[in-house]
């Protein structure tokens, strides 16, 4: 962690030194007058430029999704190694149970996240520079959330009782609401709108870091599942109580009191992004929901096991998202060609990144499978897990191309329709993808001895959807403003 915390503090102390070394040599130039040395002049009028160039735009953006691919990094490094560790200690059955609890509390977690996740980052972005404003927007969206966490939470508790195939497994359903919390405890959304990520970083590293390890040594077996459910809750509910008590990163706005009309108007503002959370739910999270429904755990715990893969994968394009997002959000309201020029960039990127993993996820488990086995033989740990990932196969060629359609479906639409006021359009693509996941899934899935199969093919067809959705909107913003289509 420590290695990112001198980045904030190397630009306030050199900003410091430079404006005094600057002070000291006007000083000298107005006492001496011509008498000041050519050297000393070009330091005076390098000095602004030295300032600019490190506190420049470009230059937090870069350290944003340096900080940000240092989180993901640690989270690559903790997936690879608590994804075969859970899958082996506890069971495909075990692991399905898990991720049938965590998709489910979903639900509770996007109700209290409401959008803000979108609609307030971008607030934030857009208010920085006025300190009351962006505080007063912190605490309105804090009050909000806390708000919602406590109507989520009493909501998810009746239907656990309620629900037999909850009732079966309320422990673990019960546990899995640490998520809810975590989601209010560690506002990352304050952080990313003031693009201040770099301590948001080493808080989730340090926090991470630690649960892994007890991680680990205490889960050993499927009696330990609820025990697992709480270990990965744990990193962001630590993480959020570092912030709280200590303020590192983002230095905690003052207190602004709220007004219970300023809570319902960010209610209302939030709500497209909202309704755009839901929508997208009903072709995510329900997936899995839907299919512990209609299917044996053993098929929830294949196709939660080629999902996670391909959430793995997709991490790679997620610190490029959160940390340009801002930043186009901003230059929308001010420069919109040099938003257009940073879409352009990102769709190159994210569009590279989504191919390569696409290609290299279809490949993985084929090639990887039997050089473990052959290595270290069919007992050793890592080779269990390769098997037990095996019997996914089929789910991962039809879940892989997901990641490729969803780097471009971010360009098109959050990086592209959101920024540019396109919410509502947003919304309904989202909406009707939804209902079409929520028709397939109870079309195909029902009697279906393979169940993980269908859930696959329900997805990959209504994330192709969504791309052809937002790229048809979204080619008349860059035709318009000169951008992906020049």
């Amino acid at each position: 962690m420590h290695c990112l915390l001198p980045i904030d503090a190397f630009m306030k102390a050199y900003t410091k030194y430079t404006s005094l070394i600057s002070n000291i040599y006007k000083c000298r130039i107005a006492i001496y007058g011509h008498s000041a040395s050519p050297a000393h002049r070009s330091a005076v009028q390098s000095v602004p430029r030295i300032q600019k160039q490190i506190m420049s735009p470009d230059s937090r953006l870069k350290s944003n999704i340096f900080a940000l691919y240092a989180v993901q990094g640690l989270n690559y490094l903790v997936s690879f190694v608590t994804f075969p560790f859970l899958l082996v200690q506890l069971g495909t059955e075990g692991f399905g149970v898990m991720n049938f609890a965590f998709a489910s509390i979903q639900y509770g977690v996007l109700l209290t996240d409401f959008g803000f996740n979108l609609s307030a980052v971008r607030d934030v972005a857009q208010a920085r520079d006025n300190p009351k404003e962006a505080a007063r927007i912190f605490w309105r969206v804090t009050w909000a959330k806390t708000l919602l966490m406590v109507a989520s939470s009493l909501i998810l508790l009746g239907l656990t009782f309620a629900l037999g195939s909850w009732q079966q497994h309320a422990s673990i359903f019960l546990w899995s609401q640490l998520y809810i919390v975590s989601s209010v405890l560690f506002p990352i959304w304050y952080f990313q709108g003031q693009e201040k990520l770099q301590l948001a970083a080493g808080l989730m590293v340090f926090a991470r870091a630690l649960t892994l390890g007890f991680l680990l040594l205490w889960v050993s077996g499927p009696q330990d599942l609820a025990l697992a459910v709480i270990l990965q809750a744990a990193p962001q509910i630590l993480a959020g109580l570092l912030w709280w008590f200590t303020g590192w990163g983002a230095p905690k706005p003052e207190w602004v009191r709220v007004q219970w009309r300023e809570l319902k108007g960010a209610l209302r503002a939030s709500w497209p992004f909202f309704l755009s959370a839901i929508s997208t739910s009903l072709y995510t999270t329900s997936t899995t929901v839907l299919l512990g429904m209609f299917a044996a755990p053993l098929q929830v715990g294949l196709f939660a096991a080629a999902n996670k893969l391909v959430y793995i994968a997709q991490g790679l394009i997620g610190p490029l998202v959160q940390a340009t997002y801002p930043r186009i959000a901003q230059l929308a309201v001010n420069d919109k060609p040099a938003a257009i020029q940073l879409i352009k960039k990102a769709f190159r990127i994210q569009g590279a990144v989504g191919l390569l993993m696409t290609l290299a996820l279809a490949l993985f488990l084929p090639l990887l499978t039997p050089l473990c086995v052959q290595l270290f033989g069919a007992d050793f740990g890592l080779s269990r897990a390769f098997l037990a990932l095996n019997n996914s196969q089929n789910v991962m060629v039809w879940l892989s191309p997901v990641i490729l359609l969803g780097a471009l479906s971010l360009v098109y639409g959050q990086q592209t329709l959101l920024v540019f006021g396109f919410e509502r359009y947003f919304s309904r693509v989202l909406v009707a993808a939804g209902l079409l996941n929520m028709a397939l899934m109870c079309w195909w899935v029902p009697g279906s001895a393979q169940g993980g199969l269908r859930a696959a093919q329900s997805v990959l067809t209504v994330e192709a959807f969504i791309v052809l959705a937002f790229w048809w909107r979204a080619r008349k913003i860059h035709a318009e403003h000169g951008g992906l289509n020049k």
